[in-house]
């Protein structure tokens, strides 16, 4: 048996409008998104945070050179 409802599926019933999300319900869902890892993870946030500053203050380290000697053949 052929299977076409899947290829073109049936039309929305009338007096469904279809016109999206409501905004209302696109912000308080950011907001659980982007609030709910930080209330689960907030104790964690910290060493994670340091973790981050060190790995850059790392490859700072790393690139001052790189930098110095890059001003001083272009000065």
């Amino acid at each position: 048996m052929k299977r076409d409802w899947d290829i073109n599926p049936l039309p929305p019933p009338e007096g469904s409008d279809d016109n999206g999300t409501d905004p209302i319900s696109a912000y308080l869902l950011l907001a659980f998104v982007v609030v709910g890892p930080l209330i689960y993870f907030g104790p964690h946030l910290r060493t994670i945070e340091a973790w981050v500053v060190n790995a850059c203050s790392t490859i700072e380290g790393w690139l001052i050179p790189i930098r110095d000697w890059f001003l001083w053949l272009v000065g």
